[in-house]
């Protein structure tokens, strides 16, 4: 994916003379501080957009999203790992029917056990017997990613066209106190 960034300004090609004039170091430590911040702010949003596709809560996808800035390639990596969440984590809640979900809805039959392990969870019967059993999962937020980039690229492409430029101005400022730009 390739985003483009559009800027349409008058003073647009006199700074772009004043940034040309600086020294190669001070541009690449502004731009790689600029990239550390759109590093945070595409994790903020891809996990917002996460939250709102899966409806699930954000500080559980925030807990599965990690992202790294590559300063030497001035490069942006977002990696959301993530196995399928277990319906337990999500506030299962034992009823009459069966298994109240909040956000997911009822699952008639399940039940919440918890291991001798110590480990609790929803599961359901698969066989005619007693056993076996199988746990449930909710959604996998990796595959929300993986089945609709296109969302989550647009969303990436919005906060590098919004804030990329304005930022790396902020970092310029930063570092030359006094200069007027």
């Amino acid at each position: 994916m390739v985003a483009e960034v559009h800027f349409d300004a008058s003073e647009i090609e006199a700074l772009s003379r004043a940034i040309a004039k600086l020294p190669g170091e001070i541009k690449t430590k502004a731009m790689a501080r600029a990239m550390r911040r759109m590093t945070t702010m595409a994790r903020t949003r891809v996990v917002k957009r996460n939250a709102e596709h899966t409806k699930l809560p954000q500080r559980i996808i925030r807990e599965q999203t990690t992202a790294y800035f590559n300063a030497g390639g001035n490069t942006i990596e977002l990696v959301e790992k993530s196995g399928w969440i277990p319906l337990f984590k999500l506030g299962a809640r034992q009823t009459r029917r069966g298994v109240r979900v909040r956000t997911r809805g009822s699952y008639k039959g399940m039940f919440i056990a918890k291991m001798e392990s110590g480990h609790s969870g929803v599961f359901r019967r698969v066989g005619k017997e007693r056993t076996p059993i199988r746990e449930m999962f909710g959604p996998n937020p990796a595959h929300a990613i993986t089945n609709n980039p296109d969302v989550y690229m647009q969303a990436l492409a919005e906060i590098i066209q919004e804030n990329l430029a304005p930022r790396f101005l902020h970092e310029l400022d930063r570092i030359l106190p006094g200069r007027p730009m």
